[in-house]
């Protein structure tokens, strides 16, 4: 049983309420406000959680298989129908409070995919994993307004040896008055002891033997250690700070690889990696049951690989890293490759970053279009990096073409930015290297990035100044702006605040500029739509922007390519 964190206004909820709505309001609040409650909404309002919060800004996806999932679920679905339907819900969390389980809730309680107070502001499970006590949290001590009436109390659950907090057991239901205890705090209680007397009953199977041998490598809060089996991933706070998701994935593809293979595994961590591991794998009858990582950051005066310096090639979303990928593999053989997609998305970047030390020649076709001269001097001596091509006079596209039938292996890169109808020339070139293309995404396509460039695109601080940090309100916004100008449009923003702005702390959406702040002005496409608006665009591009043939390859009548295209520029 353990020990209760007192709920301190829960016998003045009425008097709170009207506190709360002075705080948000920003008029001064009452005297009477417990300190704990009133620095729990300092704290939500400095993450920049929206009060009017009604449900995440996009959908998050719950975490996969666990082991405290694996062993909580038979004894979660055995106490949820002593709940009573609508009444009450019953929601199970991880050490980083994500939601793993929930059965049940309360009409018009909305679910939500992760209790942490950045993401929800002051909630129950958030107090009981921070203090390891059960804990209630009741109406206007919330954040939110959806949880305004809602009383919830949580109970961490311990893992059995070692006493560490691997998750949170919570019960909600419509808010109650009087004191402590919640009515259903010995149920709560009941379902974490039980949760934990399964953990405890599964020892000596691979997965307990693997958070075992996790356990014994902690030996603390401060190392940084993970436990994997290709499956599963336990990783302490301190690994959590110095493993980067590239880090993360070796480490796992060094599991999987041990668990198939009798010699001992190594480690292949990225060249940009800061920070070494030591593999100790974990065995059962001789049989290898996963891997334990020990990271160690690197030492200062250790010589580290030269890091990627431009913030273009910033982001890990499957469609960047693809293009990047390809691109890369097919820059390795000595012959011309086109890099197209919209204004902005980092053609050019990527292009520099490709070359990487060569002593490239550069040209920009929209500086000077008429490039015969440059063109007839380079006769592919060397690699050449040739922007704009969209932007190339008649005779300047017939040089290049006629050079690149003289020397098909040229060192060439090429950006092109599709809009207006190519000529006969540039559709030819166009038609050449269409084998050897990479069209890099638009932003809005790749919004999981904009947090990366953020870090990557911010300038350097002055001395004794904070680097810039955003509020998860502004964050949204700028997740959900469409970004016509791309990359290039992010840096501007990010360019102009770090310069004119005065106020302290994390950039909020007000000082957001106005297009920014007011949200998108078009519906955002589906999954579905951005891969056919992709399609689209893609066959375009085969095309040389002729519709009637792009519309011929897809199957469709022009009408509707033309439908289509209207409805996805807005």
């Amino acid at each position: 049983m353990t020990t209760t964190e007192p709920s301190p206004a829960v016998h003045a909820l009425p008097p709170l309420g009207v506190a709360r709505e002075h705080f948000l309001s920003g008029h001064p609040v009452p005297d009477g406000v417990p300190e704990e409650v009133l620095a729990a909404w300092r704290r939500a309002r400095f993450y920049g959680v929206p009060h009017d919060l009604k449900e995440p800004a996009a959908p998050v996806p719950r975490p996969g298989e666990s082991l405290l999932l694996d062993a909580a679920r038979p004894v979660l679905e055995r106490i949820a129908p002593a709940l009573g339907p609508g009444r009450s819900a019953l929601v199970l969390t991880d050490a980083r409070l994500r939601v793993l389980w929930t059965s049940g809730g309360p009409p018009g309680l909305p679910a939500c995919p992760g209790l942490s107070e950045q993401e929800v502001g002051h909630n129950s499970a958030a107090l009981a994993l921070r203090t390891r006590r059960r804990a209630e949290v009741h109406g206007p001590e919330h954040f939110l307004d959806v949880w305004q009436d809602v009383s919830a109390v949580s109970v961490p659950v311990l893992a059995p040896k070692s006493g560490h907090a691997l998750g949170t057991l919570t019960v909600a239901s419509h808010l109650r008055g009087g004191r402590p205890p919640h009515p259903q705090a010995a149920l709560a209680e009941a379902a974490a002891t039980a949760v934990e007397a399964e953990l405890l009953a599964r020892a000596g199977r691979p997965e307990q033997l693997l958070l075992d041998a996790y356990l014994r490598a902690v030996r603390g809060d401060d190392r940084a250690v993970a436990a994997l089996d290709g499956r599963n991933r336990l990783l302490s706070a301190a690994a959590e700070r110095l493993a980067t998701e590239d880090v993360l994935r070796a480490l796992e593809r060094t599991a999987v690889t041990a668990r198939h293979s009798d010699t001992p595994p190594a480690a292949a961590l990225p060249e940009d990696a800061g920070c070494t591991a030591r593999i100790d794998v974990v065995r059962q009858d001789g049989v290898v049951l996963g891997i334990v990582a020990v990271l160690q950051a690197r030492d200062e005066h250790t010589p580290r690989p030269r890091p990627r310096p431009l913030p273009a090639l910033a982001g890990s979303s499957l469609p960047w890293r693809y293009a990047v990928d390809r691109a890369a593999g097919l820059t390795r053989s000595p012959e011309p490759v086109l890099l197209t997609g919209e204004r902005g998305t980092g053609k050019t970047a990527l292009a520099r970053e490709l070359l990487d030390r060569s002593p490239a020649r550069i040209v920009d076709a929209a500086e000077d279009g008429a490039l015969e001269g440059e063109l007839a001097q380079w006769a592919a001596r060397g690699p050449l990096l040739l922007r704009h091509a969209e932007r190339l006079t008649q005779p300047a596209v017939a040089a290049l073409n006629s050079l690149l039938d003289a020397h098909p292996d040229a060192r060439l890169l090429v950006t092109h930015t599709p809009g207006t109808p190519p000529g006969p020339c540039l559709q030819r070139l166009l038609d050449k290297l269409a084998a050897r293309s990479v069209t890099l995404p638009p932003l809005r396509e790749r919004t999981e990035d904009i947090r990366e460039l953020l870090a990557a695109l911010a300038p350097r601080p002055a001395p004794g100044r904070p680097p810039l940090t955003w509020t998860l309100d502004a964050l949204r916004a700028l997740e959900q702006h469409p970004w016509p100008g791309n990359v290039t449009e992010l840096a501007h923003v990010v360019q102009a605040l770090a310069e004119h702005r005065r106020a302290s702390g994390p950039i909020r959406r007000a000082e957001l500029p106005d297009s920014l702040r007011e949200g998108p002005a078009v519906r955002p496409l589906s999954p579905m739509e951005h891969a056919e608006r992709a399609t689209i665009l893609e066959t375009l591009h085969r095309h040389g922007g002729n519709k009637s043939r792009a519309a011929a390859a897809l199957g469709i009548g022009r009408a509707t390519l033309y439908r289509k295209l209207r409805e996805y520029e807005g």
